[in-house]
């Protein structure tokens, strides 16, 4: 049901746009030309919500060589910086632990898009892209006993007491590392009017992560922590879809 909404709701757009358009002379052309610039959001119409454009969530641009070609360019900047206090400093026994956690992530991919003729509307394209990315991770854990320090990445920390001997077992989450890969790329444009187009996006790309080995030091009584190591790496290789209908302008 929700699939004949969204191919009835696309019929009536391009009939309104026809109508709209239909005094206009058959030499305008919708298409962007030489110098034009396009970005571009996601809408999925199955979760009501608008995104980021593409796989690796990067806010996108174009910029038209000419009408046949354009470059693409992507970026994305992510930080998080939480500070965690817990405990109960008063009193006998008192306890107090903080948890500082940081995280920044940057991503940038490179491209360019062939434009072929298609019809005064559709603009069918295809192209490639090369992207690298890389995140840092850092983490302060301090309490009345012991202070805890982490470089690439935030360590969870559980354990458990048997008699009078204390087990810990750890685990890295957000790991830092770096990222690269190349994807080649098949989409087109619609354009529902003058400068606003809706489209869709596939690629088919190979990409891999190395993940930093953690580095753990820790000072006081009681830390439970030695050494922590890790060497991961994941490669990936694949089609993937740009999740919902691109919905971009050009300016």
């Amino acid at each position: 049901m929700k699939k004949m909404l969204l191919f009835a709701a696309f019929a009536a757009a391009s009939l309104f746009a026809n109508a709209q358009d239909s005094k206009t002379s058959e030499n305008n052309d919708f298409k962007p030309q030489k110098g034009s610039v396009a970005t571009e959001l996601n809408f999925n119409p199955f979760r009501g919500n608008l995104s980021l454009n593409n796989v690796l969530n990067q806010v996108k641009g174009r910029y038209f060589v000419n009408s046949n070609l354009a470059l693409r360019l992507g970026l994305n900047v992510n930080t998080i910086d939480s500070n965690l206090n817990y405990g109960n400093p008063y009193g006998t026994q008192a306890s107090f632990s903080i948890d500082e956690r940081k995280s920044t992530s940057i991503g940038l991919s490179l491209g360019i898009e062939k434009h072929f003729k298609g019809t005064k509307r559709l603009s069918p394209y295809i192209g490639a892209d090369v992207f690298w990315g890389t995140k840092s991770a850092e983490q302060s854990i301090s309490n009345n006993a012991s202070t805890t320090n982490v470089k690439n990445g935030w360590l969870e920390v559980s354990y458990y007491q048997s008699g009078s001997s204390v087990y810990y077992s750890y685990r890295i989450m957000e790991g830092a590392y770096t990222r690269f890969g190349v994807s080649a790329i098949a989409g087109f444009d619609f354009y529902m009017a003058k400068n606003f187009f809706l489209g869709y996006e596939f690629n088919l790309g190979y990409s891999k992560t190395n993940f930093k080995s953690p580095e753990v030091t820790a000072t006081g009584q009681n830390t439970g922590i030695t050494n922590y190591y890790s060497d991961n790496s994941t490669s990936k290789f694949g089609t993937s879809l740009v999740n919902g209908i691109r919905i971009g302008y050009i300016f």
